[in-house]
């Protein structure tokens, strides 16, 4: 199983963050770039994602950033077939 790299230290907006994930884990056409898609998408992946510098996300995204992480350790806890390592 191949393992996907998500590098956050390029966050500087929620696009960014969202383009970071489409991109990288290939997410469908109707990805809609918000955090319930995120979930969405999160839960319907398989495989290893590790994601690099989440202080960077946090940083620059203040409270939304620490939305981000909650929605997306909640994916990983919610899907067996996702393997998390932030």
């Amino acid at each position: 199983m191949e393992e996907k790299i998500i590098n956050c230290s390029t966050i500087r907006e929620k696009e960014d963050l969202h383009r970071l994930f489409r991109e990288t884990l290939c997410f469908p056409d109707w990805y809609g770039n918000n955090l319930d898609a995120l979930y969405d998408c999160l839960t319907d992946y398989s495989g290893t994602v590790r994601i690099l510098d989440w202080e960077n996300a946090e940083n620059q995204l203040g409270s939304y950033g620490k939305k981000a992480k909650k929605v997306i350790t909640a994916a990983a806890l919610h899907n067996a077939d996702l393997y998390l390592y932030i």
